[in-house]
């Protein structure tokens, strides 16, 4: 097994990582960036989901080239881009002997993370009082959906709902029109980042105190704390807010605008009476500062179905780089709208490093997100591609548990442990 830079934080963590999809290995994703050993434990029979079911359908978009291969779980990117720097082992814990090398693992782990269910750890007999017993400073990390008290506790959830149930989505979408999700599913990374945040308080403590303690995360919670200011602000008007597509309740123009070309656009928001008149002198119209209908921010609002109009018949014909840039340059807000390509060809995400190449054995070489920020003292660095499945049981059992070649075989041929999954159940 490798050891990590001297120089990255978090070196001298080991997390033993049960989570699966998005939410959970996002935390561990942003700890193993730091230096942290991270061991991905999955169940032959219940790998994590995103590596796709055993037998997918050709022409999928989640494998390269829209080809599953012979084994679709090791090629799938969704699960690709969240697990590198990761090790990789498998291990089921409903046998006796499975539940020994589980303990052992507890046992040598600071930390132990899972986002499944409520209550499936325990189901399998492992509270945080008995995971304890192992390894009596254990800092626990549970993140099931709705947390682990209440009356929901026991529903099944995934990211996909949460913002309908955080309040998001009702307050998304275009006027007149119904509720609309965002893009992604936007509570899974926000509760992977709020586990990690309290994870570096809960580590703090312990180093303190010399004691661990059980972290209760729920992912819908982590969505509704994005929602503070139109909490407080329904409480202060008694007004819900409005849905307005890509408007502003703040200032106009703001909106996303046709641009030449296919499915092109632009972003741009006049947030100052400065930057509405350098709008209108690139518009060569000089003449709407002056209209009583768009003379003040007030009035823009209130006249921001003509003020669009005005503007997408002068940015239909335009090219939204350029656009961008003439705008920027006198000091207005503006941005294309990219796509995914555009992402991987910017200039400015290619000087900044933003996406790293990691050539994975059954993938090839292909970009992905690195690390969001840049660190003088003490960099991240992504060191290896996501795991196979069972990749790295050998190192595992063998350097870290101590464990034989010929127990380790043992454990593959009773299919404790092994590299081919058995199904693809969802906890």
């Amino acid at each position: 097994m490798q050891k990590p830079p001297e120089r990255m934080p978090l070196k001298n963590y080991r997390v033993l990582d049960l989570s699966r999809i998005w939410a959970g290995p996002y935390c561990t994703k942003l700890f193993a960036d730091m230096g942290a050993e991270i061991i991905k434990m999955e169940s032959l029979s219940v790998y994590d989901s995103h590596r796709g079911p055993i037998n997918p359908a050709k022409g999928i978009a989640a494998y390269p080239d829209g080809e599953p291969g012979d084994e679709p779980w090791n090629r799938n990117g969704w699960f690709n881009c969240l697990h590198m720097s990761k090790y990789g082992v498998t291990l089921e814990l409903k046998k006796a002997e499975g539940r020994r090398v589980f303990e052992r693992l507890v046992s040598i782990s600071d930390i132990v993370i899972e986002n499944f269910r409520q209550g499936s750890l325990e189901r399998l007999g492992y509270t945080y009082e008995e995971l304890r017993k192992h390894r009596p400073d254990l800092i626990y990390v549970s993140m099931p959906a709705f947390g682990n008290t209440g009356p929901w506790k026991g529903y099944l959830g995934y990211g996909i709902g949460q913002e309908q149930l955080s309040g998001m989505a009702h307050m998304t979408g275009y006027r007149g029109e119904g509720p609309m999700k965002s893009g992604i599913n936007h509570g899974d990374p926000i509760t992977g980042s709020h586990a990690a945040g309290v994870l570096m308080a809960a580590l703090r403590h312990r180093r303190r105190t010399g004691k661990g303690m059980y972290i209760d995360v729920s992912q819908q919670e982590s969505s509704v704390a994005l929602m503070g200011p139109e909490v407080l602000a329904y409480q202060m008007t008694g007004q819900e807010p409005e849905r307005r597509g890509n408007r502003s309740g703040w200032y106009a123009p703001a909106n996303s605008y046709p641009c030449a070309g296919e499915d092109r656009w632009v972003t741009i928001a006049a947030t100052n009476q400065d930057q509405w008149r350098s709008l209108a002198q690139a518009m060569d119209a000089a003449g709407l500062v002056d209209d009583p209908r768009f003379a003040t921010n007030e009035a823009r609002r209130e006249n921001h179905d003509d003020l669009d109009q005005i503007i997408s018949e002068w940015t239909i014909g335009l090219e939204a780089y350029d656009l961008s840039s003439k705008l920027q340059r006198l000091g207005v807000p503006a941005g294309p709208v990219l796509r995914g390509p555009d992402l991987l060809q910017d200039a400015h995400y290619k000087d900044r490093g933003t996406f790293v190449t990691v050539d994975h054995p059954q993938v090839g070489p292909k970009q992905y997100p690195g690390i969001p920020w840049k660190m003088s003292a003490t960099p991240g660095v992504v060191r290896w591609p996501s795991p196979t499945l069972g990749q790295h049981n050998r190192e595992v059992y063998g350097e870290l548990l101590g464990l034989t070649g010929l127990e380790i075989d043992q454990l593959d041929q009773t299919g404790i442990i092994g590299t081919k999954p058995t199904g693809s159940r969802i906890i």
